[in-house]
């Protein structure tokens, strides 16, 4: 396997390559959410680009106002997708992290981030910290809302197991499910886990849910730890062909996680491999657009607004799946969001790093949702919602529901006559 150190030469080598295909059109500036809200040039994709050259070739130094601007990017990708010179700007990032190391990360990150993606690994100390974080002084409001939504019995209680269909029901597949309890996100959302098995299930797929699997990398490769993120995706690359071996796995699930399964589709890029991993790596709604839906999807009387994962859209390129899929259930009056495809703000701990940038990012959406009377937004990330929930409690918009869509389409299904369907996994 490739080393940190060598993957950190390729990065920077990489990256720098990359500089020279901008021709500083400017197409990129629109869609970045930081130049957006701080009209600075050195906030948007164009200026970071001019940044990280000039630091990769010697024509300036790391300091304080170069960290700051490198930092304020909040990785989202959007820049890519209006590229014409299909300036890959995730590459020049990813080498300011190679070449900087800890100056970069040690700059933005605040200590109970840097703290926990040094023990995040160990469900022990997730369920001690999480235990405790919700009372502690410096722990932002979102992060005291994961600790108090865990529920890491009941998350423990799908590990190593197999769920199958119904009996009389179509076997359409076999499919891996991505969850761990080494992972606050996942401890904190079993509800959705719950969700998405039954969903799956009800569709005629064969559920395999390993213990083994561990956080996907992808902090750890956002922070410049780049033999950690190394060794995580070696180790559920190995995970993945154990299942593959054993039952014969059509594809890997991941929840409603855009930047795990963003992580996920960079995994060969990493270890230098090719097994097929865009094919096989899924978000479940883009699963069943593929499969088509079985069942009655009952109605759900519902005004609805979505905002779009980052990753699930630049990356995976799943968001159109999403959008399709929750269009068939009944009832459903959908408002859409002129901003939906422009980040939120949420990504790598950004309303941490930098609270009044990621409040400005988010407030013109929040105002949208007061317009259009949305009951509830739907989102596609663990890290979005922690950022909206955090965002509606401190504008007192409590009555807007946020919701994702795999939660959307169980709800439908238990809204329609479909016997034992309730029964499937109760949560």
């Amino acid at each position: 396997m490739i080393s940190g150190g060598e993957l950190r030469k390729r990065l920077i080598e990489e990256g720098l390559n990359e500089t020279y295909k901008c021709v500083h059109c400017g197409f990129c500036l629109p869609t970045c959410p930081t130049y957006r809200t701080t009209w600075d040039e050195t906030d948007s994709p164009r200026g970071r680009i001019y940044l990280v050259k000039a630091l990769l070739t010697g024509r300036t130094q790391p300091t304080e106002s170069l960290l700051e601007h490198l930092d304020r990017c909040v990785i989202c990708r959007r820049c890519e997708t209006s590229c014409p010179s299909r300036v890959m700007y995730s590459k020049i990032i990813e080498a300011a992290y190679a070449y900087l190391g800890d100056k970069l990360t040690n700059y933005g990150y605040p200590w109970h981030v840097r703290t926990g993606f040094k023990l995040i690994e160990s469900p022990t100390i997730i369920k001690l910290a999480l235990s405790v974080s919700s009372s502690l002084p410096g722990i932002p409001e979102h992060m005291k809302g994961f600790a108090r939504s865990r529920d890491e019995e009941k998350l423990d209680y799908v590990l190593g197991r197999v769920f199958k269909p119904p009996v009389g029901k179509l076997t359409r597949g076999r499919v891996l499910l991505f969850v761990t309890n080494s992972c606050v996100a996942w401890q904190s959302h079993t509800h959705l886990v719950y969700a998405t098995i039954r969903v799956l299930v009800w569709n005629g797929f064969e559920v395999i849910v390993p213990r083994e699997f561990k956080c996907c990398g992808a902090p750890y490769m956002h922070m410049g730890n780049f033999n950690k993120a190394l060794e995580l995706a070696k180790y559920n690359i190995d995970v993945l062909n154990k299942y593959a071996n054993e039952y014969g796995i059509d594809y890997l699930v991941v929840p409603d996680s855009g930047g795990c399964q963003a992580q996920w589709l960079e995994y060969e890029k990493l270890l230098g491999i090719n097994i097929g991993l865009r094919q096989k790596v899924v978000n479940i709604l883009q699963l069943l657009d593929k499969a088509g839906l079985v069942g009655e999807l009952g109605p759900v009387k519902m005004r609805i607004s979505i905002q779009h994962s980052c990753h699930l859209m630049n990356v995976a390129k799943a968001h159109d799946s999403v959008t399709k899929i929750i269009s068939k259930i009944p009832g459903l009056e959908i408002k859409g969001l002129e901003t939906a495809d422009i980040c939120c703000g949420a990504g790598m701990m950004y309303p941490d790093r930098h609270p009044d940038i990621a409040d400005r990012i988010i407030r013109p959406k929040v105002d949208e949702l007061i317009k259009l009377k949305s009951d509830a937004l739907i989102l596609e990330s663990v890290t979005c919602k922690a950022h909206w929930a955090n965002t509606l409690r401190k504008y007192n918009l409590n009555n807007i529901k946020l919701m994702y869509p795999t939660e959307l389409l169980d709800l439908s299904y238990m809204a329609g006559t479909n016997p034992g369907y309730r029964d499937l996994i109760k949560y």
